[in-house]
């Protein structure tokens, strides 16, 4: 059923996020974390929305960092 929605399971998201289901849990409580919908008992979370959210997680190294290591 995911597939057919392009989402991806909340398990399959706390494998991604390497997280517990109480953690990724809390971060929905929070408002943290992708988007998610829920669909009878069910959590999903969209593909697009997990792409968003991991790109808005990626941490870049300062150019001073970049310089150190040459």
């Amino acid at each position: 059923m995911a597939d057919s929605l392009d989402c991806i399971t909340e398990e399959d998201f706390q494998l991604l996020a390497g997280a517990t289901p109480g953690t990724v849990e809390a971060w929905r409580k929070r408002g943290k974390g992708p988007a998610w919908l829920r669909l009878g008992t069910r959590v999903l979370y969209p593909r697009k929305q997990v792409a968003k959210y991991l790109d808005g997680i990626v941490k870049e190294r300062s150019n001073e960092a970049k310089g150190a290591l040459l």
